[in-house]
């Protein structure tokens, strides 16, 4: 995952090269006139005569230039620093042993007979070693702070849920009785041991009785009336635990941002301001043209590295030093003032004393071996004590209920074993039946309705000769009726049908009040039976025509009544399938609901930091007076002595390669110039706490954590990445670093407030 780091490398191989006036390659390409075909040669401890095959007439000088060359192009090619990540501190000391190596075995004058070759070479090699050791640095800094992320992200949810605080208190509960049964035991056994040495002393007293005496009151004092509120006492673990990571991470913050500030700078737009010539290099400085540039390159970077190799044994001595501070509560609160004092302090560089060659493999190889080491063990000490507790610890309930709940599980599943075959086949037929009659034959019945091929699923419930058949005789039996009793002629029958067509058989209707007026006759020998019968008919017709614009009704709403019915069951299936695919995108990590909220805590984090270190607008006045506010600190003669005091201790190698004259000096600085000074100096400057940008660092590393679970559809992925490199860079100013902020919440969705 691409940092700030990986930019960082590829700024200083850019400025390597362009300080050389080479390309990428031309410091590992062999320009000796008897050394071809030998940049892949490996080095040789103790080159040997008579061990190696060598042209007789070849001059016993030139080899050894030859053999010197040939070693520090293989010592340069082992530190590559082209492809943008950094080589492992490991190789840079095998790179180092075998330049010391070198070193002795041809001495200064050997080095002095390869001319400006050799020079260039070894101050390319030690260039590139001081930048592997330094990235290295802020690698492992930068790193570490993640775990210890994690580590607070933890305590803070049991922090904020009750429950999660319970299911803690469950975790721990062994440990807790037997912490507390222990004490108890130990305490007894110190009380006892008193009691009987008090016994002793006094003559004839029975030591039974005394302790039968003095045993109760001891476990009333001591074990029951403590005033202890148990949920507080864990309220404040937590919150404890939480503070002292926070911390940690804070501190940690602190030396990854002056690092990242004031560590290793060979950007050649600094050459002519940042060039100081020391003896070192006073016989480059003699050359002209091109090799007076090459000595001017190698003056400055001398210069640069030497100032590195100052800031990275300040800042470890000063946190080896400093680690003791974070272990007693009390102690925490007036330290971490002075630690970020000390290491605000430790970020100029003035005046630092250049270190010749011999010098700086020693303090590199240092670095490596004991001083990074040593803070990384010491910086893992501090937060293991506060870390979450262990995996068994936490899994145990868990593992606990799993057992009995598989065991008795499996037991269960043994003995019904025909119950479950048979549950399973059911609900195997019963979703089988569900897709086949609710889903898939509603379906083509509504393709079927479209299509007008739906003779069978149609919703009419008679046809339309039943009807006619059924009007048909009525009118016949009507007709009948007025031939029979009226002797209508063929006019008067036409109009009768017409009528009848109509829904009119008032003919009928009267013939049946007539009869009603004698119902008994009528009945017998008269027409009613026949009127009742037709009026029957009239019903059934009436009904048929009824149900027939039913029928009309029924079939044009027929495909919203198909609808209707397969609705639900496809609305219960998507909502299956959705949950089912939700679900599949939160365990396959693609699913941004998480991400989005961690990113807006974490953006929200960054937004403040930079909003706290924001001192000052955007507009032409304000920048205009900062500007001179800072010409005037410049001058300050309080600034001044500052510099001097703390630059006036050259680095000296010793036989421990520490800087304690250092830490002494610093020790000794006016009481009027404290960090919150120098930070407001900073301020004004442009620039943030080194804190600010540490943890500024911080956050962005933890952001692009998340951005790595983005997907890179339409370059999602890389905008993210391409906003984040913009505030992370220090030399942008705070509120360009803000409005970065602010267009990240504007441009991207799922950083919304929404979401």
């Amino acid at each position: 995952m691409a940092t700030f780091i990986t930019d960082k490398v590829l700024h200083i191989n850019n400025d390597l090269v362009q300080l050389f006036h080479l390309d990428t390659q031309a410091l590992l390409e062999d320009q000796h006139p008897h050394a071809n075909n030998s940049t892949t040669s490996t080095l040789k401890t103790t080159p040997r005569p008579s061990s190696s095959k060598k042209d007789t007439s070849a001059n016993p000088a030139e080899q050894a230039d030859h053999a010197l060359l040939t070693g520090l192009r293989d010592a340069v090619g082992l530190l590559d620093l082209r492809s943008g990540a950094v080589p492992p501190m490991e190789r840079a000391l095998l790179a180092i042993q075998k330049v010391e190596v070198l070193a002795k075995s041809f001495g200064s004058g050997s080095k002095e007979g390869g001319g400006d070759e050799a020079a260039n070479l070894e101050h390319l090699f030690l260039a590139k070693a001081t930048a592997t050791v330094y990235l290295n640095l802020l690698d492992i800094i930068l790193n570490a702070t993640l775990p210890l992320a994690t580590e607070m992200e933890y305590w803070q949810s049991l922090q904020d849920s009750s429950s999660w605080r319970i299911l803690y208190i469950l975790q721990t509960s062994p440990y807790r009785l037997f912490s507390l049964t222990r004490s108890v035991a130990l305490t007894t056994k110190e009380h006892i041991d008193s009691l009987i040495a008090t016994s002793q002393e006094s003559e004839g007293a029975n030591h039974i009785l005394q302790l039968i005496k003095y045993f109760p009151t001891f476990l009333n004092n001591h074990l029951i009336s403590q005033p202890v509120s148990f949920p507080l006492a864990i309220h404040y673990e937590i919150s404890h635990h939480r503070k002292q990571l926070q911390r940690i991470r804070e501190y940690q913050a602190e030396c990854l941002g002056l690092l990242a500030e004031q560590g290793l700078n060979l950007d050649p737009e600094h050459l002519e301001d940042s060039i100081t010539p020391s003896e070192s290099s006073s016989s480059m400085v003699r050359a002209s043209g091109a090799s007076n540039d090459i000595a001017q390159a190698q003056a400055f970077v001398q210069e640069q590295i030497s100032k590195t190799v100052c800031l990275m044994e300040r800042v470890l001595d000063k946190a080896s030093k400093d680690t003791h501070h974070f272990t007693n509560h009390q102690q925490q609160k007036v330290s971490s003032k002075k630690v970020t004092r000390s290491l605000t302090m430790l970020g100029n560089l003035q005046g630092v004393s250049n270190l010749n060659n011999d010098e700086m493999l020693a303090h590199l190889k240092n670095l490596i071996t004991v001083q990074i080491p040593r803070y990384v063990e010491e910086t893992e000490g501090q937060a293991r004590q506060f870390q979450r507790p262990s995996w068994l610890t936490r899994i145990w309930i868990s593992a606990l209920i799993g057992y009995f709940g598989l065991k008795y599980g499996i037991q269960y599943i043994s003995e019904h074993r025909a119950d479950l075959d048979e549950m399973l086949e059911e609900a195997w037929d019963t979703a089988k039946r569900f897709v086949t009659d609710w889903v898939w034959e509603p379906s083509v019945r509504i393709m079927n309705i479209i299509r007008h091929s739906d003779d069978q699923g149609s919703l009419q419930m008679l046809g339309n000769e039943s009807l006619q058949s059924d009007i048909a005789s009525l009118e016949r039996m009507v007709l009948a009726f007025g031939r029979d009793n009226y002797n209508l002629g063929l006019d008067e029958l036409e109009a009768l049908s017409k009528a009848v067509h109509n829904g009119d058989i008032s003919v009928i209707m009267r013939a049946y009040e007539n009869e009603l007026k004698t119902p008994l006759k009528g009945a017998v020998a008269g027409h009613l039976v026949q009127t009742l019968l037709i009026q029957i008919q009239k019903t059934k017709v009436d009904v048929e025509v009824a149900m027939a614009a039913l029928d009309k009704l029924l079939k044009a709403n027929e495909l919203n009544f198909a609808f209707l019915a397969v609705g639900p069951s496809l609305l219960l299936l998507w909502a299956v399938s959705a949950q089912a695919k939700s679900s599949w995108q939160r365990i396959a990590g693609k699913n941004l609901g998480i991400v989005s909220i961690q990113m807006r805590n974490s953006l929200r984090q960054v937004e403040r930091l930079l909003n706290l270190a924001s001192t000052d607008g955007d507009s032409h006045a304000k920048a205009t007076e900062r500007s001179k506010a800072v010409k005037k600190i410049s001058q300050d003669s309080e600034y001044d002595d500052l510099l001097s005091i703390t630059s006036s201790p050259a680095m000296t190698p010793s036989s421990d390669l520490t800087t304690e004259p250092l830490t002494n000096s610093l020790s000794a600085l006016p009481s009027t110039m404290t960090s919150e000074k120098l930070d407001r100096i900073r301020a004004k400057n442009g620039k943030v706490p080194y804190k600010t940008q540490g943890l500024i660092l911080c956050e962005v590393h933890l952001l692009r954590t998340f951005a790595a679970r983005l997907t890179r559809n339409e370059g999602l992925r890389d905008k993210v990445l391409e906003d984040l490199r913009e505030i992370e860079e220090s030399s942008l100013t705070v509120h360009q670093r803000l409005r970065t902020t602010k267009r990240m919440y504007r441009t991207y969705g799922f950083l919304g407030l929404n979401n």
